[in-house]
């Protein structure tokens, strides 16, 4: 085994920011949004309906200046339903949120978002990556087509639904755990 890098700077656990909790407090009655916390960030759970307002409020209100998409995710809990994380970054302020906004299971024809085109350029891909892995329509993205797989393959590959999930989870570690040991 390699011997750790070491850095010409320190790392430190990025924990939530307090003072962020307490300013988003407000904000999160606002839009109908529940405030608390993963281990890293503070995270608000939003309704789909009301995510594009409160997204413009934290990008443009002085306080918070959420000015960098920095990830967005689907995340499937099976017959508990689905969501969409959003990891925001200020680079004024320094201070990290995650959004999520609930949605239902995937067979479900109402799973869809409002498009953050508008306010972040990242979104265009993420958005497009979620639509095609989980089946999720962004309403007022302007073009949900492929980035992986054919326009006219209509399969969602990383829903725990799909009819080959078990099999690609089996893939590669019948012989052993799965990965590579370094």
């Amino acid at each position: 085994m390699s011997k750790a890098a070491s850095l010409p700077y320190v790392v430190t656990p990025q924990i939530p920011n307090a003072r962020l909790a307490d300013a988003l407090g407000a904000v999160a009655a606002q839009f109908g949004a529940t405030l608390g916390q993963t281990k890293s960030d503070v995270n608000l759970d939003v309704p789909a309906d009301r995510l594009r307002d409160l997204v413009r409020t934290l990008k443009e209100r002085s306080a918070f200046q959420f000015d960098y998409l920095r990830n967005m995710a689907g995340v499937d809990f099976g017959e508990e339903g689905m969501a969409i994380k959003y990891q925001l970054y200020s680079f004024r302020h320094g201070h990290t949120l995650q959004i999520t906004v609930p949605l239902p299971p995937h067979n479900h024809p109402h799973a869809s978002v409002p498009s953050l085109v508008e306010f972040y350029g990242a979104a265009d891909w993420h958005e497009r990556e979620a639509a095609e892995m989980f089946g999720i329509h962004f309403e007022g993205h302007p073009n949900l087509k492929n980035l992986l797989l054919e326009e006219d393959l209509h399969i969602h590959p990383l829903l725990k639904a799909h009819p080959l999930q078990k099999a690609e989870i089996k893939q590669g570690i019948e012989d052993g755990p799965a990965g590579f040991n370094f």
